[in-house]
């Protein structure tokens, strides 16, 4: 008698492949996210040394081009080559006509009263509204910027500066420049522009140039550096020293 070996194939059954896929589509569906996220903060961080590292020797540059050592002698030297009056504030064409002078490829937005940018023109304090969903009135107050703290809380209109304003685009993030004689050098900058989440400490970080041979990130030197600039969600204004903290990683 004469026995024949009978071959089987083996492999999956539908069902056994739609609990697989169903399987991975879960696993996707919660770690994906948070290599998303992982990605962004990674990215936004290198924006953001990028942007400390052009502004120390930007800053470095002015110093020896100007021979001062304040970003306020700068301006003002600034001011005697554009023929201006001295004024008691920070004037604004001035600060255009230096970073013009540093910066490759730069849009300067702001302009005195006048803001243009990516086609929007504003009065007033427009730089944060060009920037992020949020409506900035010629008071800037009681309006939402749509910027935030650690905390959640609105972070108000201070993050692209207070009125009149400096704002500017380079090919890798927007910074602004309050021109106010209570916050010479102080410049905020956004390393992603309108997307979010729009939150200090996360994708908006700052510094101060005033004294030009050391460029000061928030949360060092006595610039945002107390208890409720803290880079922690918990602490009141909380988000700003993250700008010297993320600088060490």
């Amino acid at each position: 008698m004469q026995y024949h070996k009978v071959l089987r194939k083996n492999g999956f059954t539908l069902a056994e492949v739609l609990i697989t896929l169903g399987v991975i589509g879960v696993v996707a569906a919660l770690t994906l996210p948070s290599v998303i996220n992982d990605y962004n903060e990674k990215k936004n961080i290198a924006t953001w040394k990028k942007a400390y590292a052009e502004f120390a020797q930007v800053a470095q540059k002015i110093s020896y081009d100007y021979n001062v050592n304040t970003f306020e002698e700068a301006i003002r030297k600034q001011e005697e080559i554009d023929n201006l009056t001295p004024s008691g504030d920070l004037v604004t064409q001035p600060v255009i006509n230096l970073f013009s002078k540093y910066f490759k490829n730069i849009n300067m937005a702001c302009n005195g009263t006048k803001c243009e940018f990516a086609g929007n023109e504003m009065s007033g304090w427009a730089c944060t509204n060009i920037l992020v969903d949020g409506y900035v009135s010629s008071s800037g107050l009681g309006k939402s910027t749509g910027y935030k703290y650690l905390s959640g809380a609105d972070a108000g209109y201070w993050v692209l500066g207070y009125y009149p304003t400096v704002c500017a685009q380079t090919p890798s993030y927007t910074f602004a420049l309050n021109t106010n004689t209570s916050s010479y050098g102080r410049i905020s900058i956004d390393v992603n522009g309108k997307k979010k989440p729009n939150v200090i400490g996360k994708d908006i970080f700052v510094l101060n140039m005033n004294n030009l041979n050391q460029v000061v990130p928030g949360g060092s030197n006595g610039f945002y550096s107390t208890k409720d600039y803290e880079c922690d969600s918990n602490a009141k204004y909380g988000g700003p020293a993250c700008s010297a903290e993320y600088l060490q990683k």
